[in-house]
């Protein structure tokens, strides 16, 4: 994701950038400087106008980096700290979240059949166990995904054509749900986008990617 999204925030001008804040979906709890840091991968890809975007990334603090559960709290208190608008139960509403999916099924750190996706209550929550590594990260839950005013997915590859063939045809089979499935849209909120490549589609069924270009839910591109 920080590969796709640095040229398009190059290109921004220093007005929009005044308006603008980023906050990582999930964050390995590793050192900026590590290649696996989501916030340090996007200031490098943005190193020629950095400075331009250092206070503009929320970023973990290196202390306590081993202590996941503090560095999960001290992540939502710096949260809380922008007054982010709340929705009715509480939580805060993104203007957009990017989204990217594994081949398992995972967005953000939210892992498929993994407890985490059942906490109702934090922002930020805390995963030791990833089945992906590095297995300590930090995360947004369900709920604030939830809140959010869009959501967009980005998935491309043929490793990824059959978990977005298991979204799309099993998403009324509630044995089946995988984490996208489980982000719940109400009326007044935009339906969730999908930017996929065409070897990202290549297994879903042509009707149902023909019903989707029509309600304009996926996107296909080169």
């Amino acid at each position: 994701m920080p590969q796709l999204l640095a040229p398009l925030l190059n290109e921004l001008s220093n007005d929009l950038i005044s308006n603008l804040l980023l906050f990582p979906v999930d964050e390995r709890l590793v050192p900026l400087q590590s290649g696996e840091s989501n916030a340090g991968s996007l200031l490098k890809e943005l190193s020629i106008n950095k400075e331009r975007f250092e206070n503009k990334i929320l970023k973990i603090s290196e202390e306590l980096l081993e202590d996941g559960p503090k560095k999960a709290l001290e992540f939502e208190n710096k949260l809380r700290l922008m007054h982010p608008k709340l929705d009715d139960n509480g939580f805060p509403i993104f203007d957009l979240l990017l989204l990217g999916l594994g081949p398992d099924g995972h967005t953000c750190s939210l892992f498929p059949n993994h407890p985490l996706l059942e906490e109702m209550n934090s922002w930020i929550a805390y995963i030791d166990d990833s089945p992906k590594p590095p297995p300590r990260r930090i995360t947004l839950t369900l709920p604030v995904l939830n809140a959010a005013k869009n959501i967009i997915f980005i998935a491309n590859g043929k490793s990824k054509a059959k978990i977005i063939a298991q979204i799309f045809e099993n998403e009324n089979n509630n044995k089946l749900l995988l984490p996208p499935n489980l982000i719940k849209r109400r009326e007044d909120q935009q339906p969730i986008k999908w930017f996929l490549d065409e070897e990202a589609t290549k297994i879903l069924d042509r009707h149902l990617i023909d019903n989707l270009f029509t309600d304009k839910s996926i996107c296909i591109y080169d």
